[in-house]
């Protein structure tokens, strides 16, 4: 294969049309996963690192070199690993970033199959849970686990999968009051994943909520920010974009700010947007599944002139000087 002079020649070479953002680093092709023979080019790859993802079929990888290989071939892929990833020592060039796989927490032991553990911390975890309302349907459903040893021990364990059913992120939860770090997350990175998206149809309006224990009590087709911000370079903002999913935001009752502003960045993108109104409840997992399906049924949907009064109603009154 012969020589070239920039990476966007290269992509240009394999795909053809290339649309090069003013950056110039960042750039779109068409999908090589997608078949789309189309003008589309949705498959958007930062040529310095080399991280890339698909607005419509959601595949996504801290570098393409699989995508390529699985849908281009072996030379082609071999080549682009070769020129572009590995130097000539043969290993990483140290301004690519590779994307790190997600591995759960040394004597990760899933508590769906331990309901008669005798260790006295993984039987107070299973009560944590019960009095919070979980089952054991959930507890298989949700894949919950704790640890029996480390810095995880005495903490709820909640795994997250991609579309692929691969492990993408996890959040331990600690059971006990007065805990420095409530939570303990893994290292990915938040705008990156979508949290479980193996469970979400996009076809279907998706709930977010705030927080991994809000799933627990809300419909099945949800997943949440981690306390994140959303915004148009998320990945969870891209795929609902991508298939105009519609929205109820379901975020805590003091984030009433956050709720209004992304549902204003959806409905720039002819997205439908309702916002659920927590009433007396903190957040979501304060409540049981029948009270948040009550609360959902009258979830406001959001408008222009419902954005223009939030912003008016949040302005001090008072004399100018």
């Amino acid at each position: 294969m012969q020589t070239f002079t920039s990476k966007v020649e290269f992509l240009r070479q394999i795909f053809g049309a290339v649309d090069t953002a003013r950056d110039g680093i960042n750039v779109a092709v068409r999908c090589p996963a997608c078949g789309d023979e189309s003008s589309k080019r949705k498959f958007s790859i930062n040529t310095e690192t080399w991280q890339c993802h698909c607005w419509i079929c959601g595949i996504k990888g801290g570098n393409p070199y699989k995508i390529f290989k699985d849908s281009l071939g072996t030379d082609i892929a071999n080549f682009f690993r070769d020129t572009f990833i590995q130097n000539k020592t043969g290993s990483v060039s140290s301004n690519i970033e590779i994307e790190e796989s997600v591995s759960l927490p040394d004597s990760f032991l899933p508590l769906f199959i331990n309901l008669k553990h005798r260790d006295p911390d993984v039987k107070d975890c299973l009560s944590y849970l019960r009095s919070r309302g979980m089952t054991h349907r959930d507890l298989w459903y949700f894949k919950l686990g704790t640890s029996l040893s480390g810095r995880f021990r005495r903490r709820i364990i909640i795994p997250s999968f991609n579309v692929d059913g691969d492990l993408n992120y996890f959040s331990a939860r600690a059971i006990d009051d007065g805990i420095s770090r409530k939570y303990i997350n893994s290292k990915a990175s938040k705008s990156d994943i979508i949290f479980n998206e193996i469970n979400i149809d996009w076809n279907s309006e998706i709930t977010i909520t705030e927080g991994p224990f809000d799933l627990f009590k809300c419909n099945q087709n949800a997943t949440c920010i981690l306390g994140s911000s959303f915004h148009e370079g998320s990945y969870l903002f891209k795929r609902i974009v991508a298939n105009k999913t519609p929205v109820l935001i379901a975020l805590d009752s003091d984030m009433r700010k956050k709720s209004v502003r992304m549902a204003e960045l959806l409905l720039d993108y002819d997205c439908k947007v309702r916002i659920i109104d927590l009433g007396e409840f903190k957040d979501v997992g304060e409540m049981t599944r029948n009270q948040f399906l009550d609360v959902e049924k009258y979830a406001t949907e959001w408008n222009r002139f419902l954005s223009i009064r939030q912003r008016i109603s949040s302005i001090r009154t008072g004399s100018l000087v």
